[in-house]
C-alpha cells in the first residue's frame, strides 16, 4: 500500500499510468480554481449560478486538500531510519513545493473558519497557481540560474538604476521650468524608467530641444541596458543545461565496464559522441542474431530483454549492446521498449574514431570485452536486484 501511494506522487518524466491520472486531475483542479478566484473578482460574474459555482470551489478545494495531506502522509512513510515522523512531515512542510501546497489550501480554510475578508480568499486562490511548479523542471533551472548568476545580474541592475537616476536627474534640469511633468527629479524618473524600459507611454515627453536630446540618447541607451541581464539570463540557463546533460550523461558512461578505468577526460569525450534518441512502447530496439553496431544508455523508461539466459527488465541508468563497440557479432538477445524511452546511443564507428589515435586504451577495452564474451554466460552491467540474463553486448 505504502508503494501504491508512493507511486501516485512520481514526478519523472516517465511516471506509472496512476501518477500521470493523478497529475492530470491535480492541474486540472488548480487551473480551475484558480480561474475560479480569477473570475471572482469580475463583480456579479456568477450571477444565478453562484451556489454551483461555491459547490464546485469546494470539491476543487477537498481534492487539493487531501493533496497535501497524502503528501505529508508520504513524507512521514519515506523518513530515514534516524528520522523522526514529526521532523519529516516538517521538512516536506517548509521545503518550496511543500508551502505552494500549503498556501494553495491552508489559509482558504483558515479565512472560512474565522470569517476572513474575502479579498483573503482571492489573494490566495490566485497564488494557488504556484502548485503547479511542481511540474515545470524549467522552473527549478531558472532559479539555479539566477542564483548562480546573482552577482552579474545585481551588477547589471546597479547599471540600471545610475542610468535611471542619471537620466532623470538630467531631464530635470533641462525641462523643469517649462515642463510640468519634470518638475521633481522623482517625478522625471517616472519618464526615465519608462524610456529605459523601451515601453514609452507617451504620458509624459521631454518638450525642449535639449530635453529631446538627451531623451533620445536615453532611449537608445535603453535598448542597450535591457539586452544585458536578458543575455546573461540566457547564458546562464544554456550553461545549465549543458552542465545537467553532461553530468548525467558521464555518469552513465563510466558504469560501463570498459570505460572504468578510463580518465575522466576520456569519458568526457565518450559522452561528447552520444546521440539522443526516443522510442515508443512496444518498439523493437534490437533483435537476437542481427549484427551489433551500437550500445545503447537507457536515460528514461523500461526495456524487456529476452534471450538464452531468460528475460529480465532494465531501466533508468542501465545500458546494453556495449560488446558491439569492439566486436562486430550477432546479438544474443531482443530488447523491447515496455514504455515510452529516452536513449543515449554510442555509434561502434564513432567509437573507433575516437581510440583509433590510442593503441593502449583500445588494447585495454578489447582485452576486457574478450574477458566478458569468453565467459559461458554474460551477465549484463546492471543494479544487483535485477536477475541475472544473457550477454547483451552484440
Amino acid at each position: 500500500m505504502t508503494e501504491w501511494l508512493k507511486g501516485l506522487t512520481v514526478d519523472t518524466p516517465f511516471p506509472p499510468r496512476r501518477a500521470v491520472v493523478y497529475r492530470t486531475t491535480l492541474v486540472l483542479c488548480t487551473v480551475v480554481s484558480t480561474a475560479l478566484s480569477i473570475i471572482d473578482t469580475v463583480p456579479d460574474a456568477w450571477g444565478d449560478y453562484l451556489p454551483a459555482v461555491n459547490a464546485l470551489g469546494a470539491v476543487l478545494l477537498t481534492v487539493l486538500g487531501l493533496d497535501y495531506v497524502l503528501r505529508l502522509l508520504i513524507a512521514r512513510l519515506g523518513r530515514a531510519e534516524d528520522e523522526s515522523a514529526l521532523g519529516a512531515m516538517w521538512r516536506y512542510a517548509i521545503s518550496p513545493y511543500g508551502v505552494f501546497d500549503f498556501l494553495a489550501v491552508v489559509p482558504f480554510l483558515v479565512g472560512q473558519a474565522f470569517n476572513l475578508p474575502h479579498d483573503v480568499e482571492t489573494l490566495f486562490g490566485i497564488l494557488r497557481f504556484l502548485k503547479l511548479a511542481r511540474y515545470s523542471p524549467a522552473l527549478e533551472t531558472l532559479g539555479v540560474v539566477v542564483l548562480h548568476e546573482l552577482r552579474p545580474l545585481t551588477a547589471a541592475l546597479f547599471i540600471m538604476l545610475l542610468l535611471a537616476i542619471s537620466a532623470s536627474t538630467l531631464l530635470y534640469f533641462a525641462e523643469r521650468s517649462v515642463n510640468p511633468g519634470f518638475i521633481s527629479v522623482p517625478n522625471a524618473m517616472w519618464w526615465a524608467i519608462v524610456t529605459l524600459s523601451t515601453v514609452g507611454y507617451g504620458d509624459v515627453t521631454p518638450i525642449t530641444a535639449v530635453g529631446k536630446m538627451l531623451g533620445s540618447v536615453v532611449a537608445v541607451m535603453g535598448l542597450c541596458m535591457f539586452a544585458l541581464p536578458a543575455s546573461i539570463l540566457a547564458t546562464g540557463f544554456a550553461e545549465e543545461m549543458r552542465r545537467q546533460n553532461f553530468v548525467s550523461t558521464w555518469h552513465l558512461v563510466a558504469k560501463v565496464p570498459f570505460f572504468t578505468r578510463l580518465q575522466a577526460n576520456q569519458i568526457a569525450e565518450i559522452a561528447g559522441l552520444l546521440k539522443l534518441s526516443r522510442a515508443i512502447k512496444g518498439e523493437v530496439l534490437m533483435r537476437e542474431g542481427d549484427t551489433g553496431e551500437c550500445m545503447y544508455f537507457i536515460v528514461n523508461g523500461q526495456v524487456e530483454v529476452k534471450g538464452k539466459g531468460g528475460t529480465f527488465i532494465l531501466k533508468n541508468g542501465d545500458f546494453f549492446g556495449e560488446i558491439a563497440l569492439v566486436e562486430r557479432c550477432r546479438r544474443t538477445a531482443t530488447v523491447k521498449a515496455l514504455t515510452r524511452l529516452q536513449l543515449l546511443i554510442l555509434d561502434a564507428r564513432d567509437f573507433h574514431k575516437f581510440v583509433a589515435h590510442d593503441h593502449a586504451l583500445l588494447e585495454m577495452i578489447g582485452e576486457t570485452a574478450r574477458q566478458r564474451m569468453a565467459m559461458d554466460h554474460i551477465v549484463p552491467e546492471v543494479p544487483d536486484h535485477k536477475p541475472s540474463g544473457p550477454e547483451l553486448g552484440p
